[in-house]
């Protein structure tokens, strides 16, 4: 078959019944916002996801330049950016091959996203997450600036290569690394908590420390002596009581995130530790300082302590227990049009399992989570394209395309 669909295990009364396994459903926060789609239904939920293309090494990220030529970006863990056109073939020559700066030898290190400007069309300036691999930061959590070549629009200028940033990190794994623009025009980066176990250094919660983070930084104003300059509205601007880069705090490892291209509030999914899995939103309308509670919080649950107060944490607005699963990877509201069924629906998946959920809102305004999925994937990440649609990476080397469930 070229195209193949997946439904939900089962549904009995509240019950998720995966591969033999009963465990409650997902918890649901009731949870008010725009209502922008008709009312989610999670007992219709389906999806398909057909293969689109394969061949990659490690994929784990989409990104679509919206400058008119149908390509989209491919990001490699190993360190390279693959070009992906239109009909699904894929470039024999990368568009960035940085491999000998990246750090890959860690299963949650590498290159791990791309962020392409606002005006790439334009100013041919992107962006790159990844741990660095040689010299004196090695290991380092890292952004960096890169251009397109002046000789060929399908290849980047390696030697325009500019560090934003460089985060020294203790430990290989928890490294977040995806760089991404807001609505706003300012980069998003989102960090671990510096890896091991259980936070050992105690970053989510410090506001010194920039991991364990979402940041939000301007690349476009004039920085003076500095690689990059901090929005005048940041929660922290003034660095009185936490780093002025700060956006949100509070997070074990950010494994995704993604702005609603229609409302532009920001969905989060923060890998858990032993118990829970669990999604954030930021409404649009937020001046940002969430904090989502790591480490003094598993999802809704205390983690270190039988009872702990959450006043002035946010909680998610999903979780799941690992029953379902062991590392959530975040995905995209589907604002597309080749599936009209999933419109204003948060998809997201767990990289275990494979299982795959959709999230949407009822017609009070609540949010209510469907039965999980099952695709027999490793669901690495989501992508979106200029026009909405969305794509799944299976590390194995495939990119899948969201369909409706035909069968």
């Amino acid at each position: 078959m070229s195209r193949s669909f997946f439904r939900s295990v089962a549904t009995i009364v509240g019950i998720a019944v995966v591969t033999g396994v009963s465990a409650v459903s997902p918890t649901l926060g009731l949870v008010s916002g725009i209502q922008s789609a008709p009312p989610f239904d999670p007992t219709t939920f389906a999806i398909g996801l057909e293969p689109f293309a394969e061949g990659f090494e490690q994929p784990v990220f989409v990104a679509d330049p919206d400058d008119g030529t149908g390509r989209r970006f491919v990001v490699e863990q190993p360190g390279r950016i693959a070009i992906l056109r239109e009909d699904g073939g894929i470039d024999p020559e990368p568009f960035l091959d940085i491999t000998d700066l990246v750090e890959s030898g860690g299963s949650e290190q590498g290159l791990l996203s791309v962020a392409l400007h606002p005006a790439f069309a334009e100013n041919g300036e992107f962006f790159v997450g990844y741990t660095a691999q040689a010299g004196e930061g090695a290991g380092d959590n890292t952004i960096a600036r890169y251009r397109v070549s002046a000789d060929s629009p399908d290849r980047a200028d390696p030697a325009s290569g500019e560090i934003l940033l460089a985060l020294p990190d203790p430990f290989p794994n928890h490294n977040g690394g995806l760089v991404m623009f807001g609505p706003d025009g300012f980069l998003y980066a989102g960090f671990g908590d510096g890896g091991a176990g259980g936070d050992p250094l105690g970053n989510g919660q410090n506001p010194q420390a920039l991991l364990g983070k979402i940041l939000r930084l301007d690349v476009d104003a004039d920085p003076g002596e500095a690689p990059y300059a901090i929005p005048a509205d940041n929660p922290f601007a003034d660095g009185a009581v936490a780093r002025p880069e700060i956006w949100a705090s509070g997070l074990r490892n950010p494994w995704r995130f993604s702005f609603d291209r229609e409302t532009g509030d920001l969905w989060t999914a923060d890998v858990g530790q032993n118990q829970i899995e669990e999604v954030n939103r930021q409404p649009a309308a937020s001046a940002g300082g969430e904090n989502y509670g790591w480490d003094l919080t598993e999802g809704t649950a205390c983690f270190s302590e039988d009872a702990c107060s959450t006043a002035g944490l946010t909680l998610p607005v999903v979780e799941y227990t690992h029953d379902f699963g062991c590392s959530v990877t975040g995905g995209y509201v589907y604002r597309g049009d080749s599936v009209p069924a999933l419109r204003g629906v948060y998809l997201y998946a767990d990289y275990c399992t494979g299982l795959l959920w959709g999230l949407g809102q009822d017609a009070d305004g609540a949010w209510v989570a469907s039965a999980p999925i099952e695709t027999g994937l490793n669901i690495s990440s989501f992508g979106e394209d200029a026009s909405g649609e969305l794509y799944a990476t299976d590390l194995g080397g495939t990119i899948y395309r969201v369909t409706g469930d035909q069968g």
